[in-house]
C-alpha cells in the first residue's frame, strides 16, 4: 500500500509541476481557451437564407413561420468580438467573409436581411441589450464597407439575453451568437 501512495505522490507532483510550467511560460492560456470558432461556408448560408420552399414527391416542406407572419429563413454564425466589446476579433473575419460572399450571391442579391446580436445572460439586461445591438451594427458595418451591400438591404437589432437557445445554459458561449434572417420584400 505504502509504494502506491509513494507512486501516486509522484505522479501527483510531476502533473503539478507540469501545469505550473506551461502557466509559466504562457502555454497554459491553451488550456482555458474558447475553442476556435467554426465557419460556415458561403454556399450553406445561401441554402439556409434562400427564400424559396422546397418540393419533395409531393410533400412540400415550407419554412417556420415568425409571429406575425411572413417567412423565417435564418442562419446562426459564431461571429467572435473582444469581451464586453462590439470590436470584431480577427477570428469573425473568415466567418464574415463568407457571410459576404452569401449575401452577394446571385441567389440573395435582391433579399433583404436582418442582423439580430444575442448575448449570454451574465451581466445586467440592459447593457446586454446595448451591447448586442451595437454588435449587430458593426456586423452590419463591415458587410456594407468590405462587400458594398446596399444599406437598404440589411437592418440589425440587438435581443440581448432575452431570446436564449433552449438547449444550453443561459450563461454558455453559444448564447453570444449573431443570427442572420430572411426579411420579406420592402414593399
Amino acid at each position: 500500500m505504502t509504494e502506491t501512495r509513494h507512486v501516486r505522490r509522484a505522479v501527483c507532483g510531476c502533473v503539478g509541476r507540469l501545469c505550473a510550467l506551461l502557466l509559466l511560460f504562457g502555454a497554459g492560456e491553451a488550456l482555458y481557451a474558447e475553442p476556435p470558432p467554426t465557419v460556415v461556408d458561403s454556399q450553406s448560408i445561401v441554402r439556409s437564407l434562400r427564400p424559396a420552399a422546397t418540393m419533395t414527391r409531393g410533400l412540400v416542406v415550407a419554412p417556420r413561420t415568425p409571429e406575425g407572419g411572413g417567412t423565417l429563413h435564418k442562419v446562426t454564425l459564431d461571429i467572435r468580438f473582444a469581451s464586453d466589446s462590439d470590436h470584431l476579433t480577427e477570428a469573425a473575419h473568415a466567418q464574415l467573409a463568407q457571410l459576404g460572399a452569401a449575401l452577394n450571391s446571385p441567389e440573395l442579391a435582391r433579399a433583404r436581411f436582418l442582423i439580430a446580436g444575442h448575448t449570454s445572460a451574465s451581466g445586467a439586461a440592459e447593457h446586454n441589450r446595448r451591447l448586442s445591438e451595437a454588435r449587430a451594427r458593426a456586423v452590419r458595418s463591415y458587410l456594407l464597407e468590405r462587400f458594398k451591400i446596399a444599406p437598404e438591404r440589411i437592418e440589425a437589432t440587438g435581443f440581448g439575453s432575452s431570446r436564449p437557445l433552449p438547449d444550453y445554459p443561459a450563461n454558455a458561449l453559444q448564447q453570444r451568437r449573431v443570427e442572420i434572417s430572411t426579411l420579406p420584400p420592402a414593399s
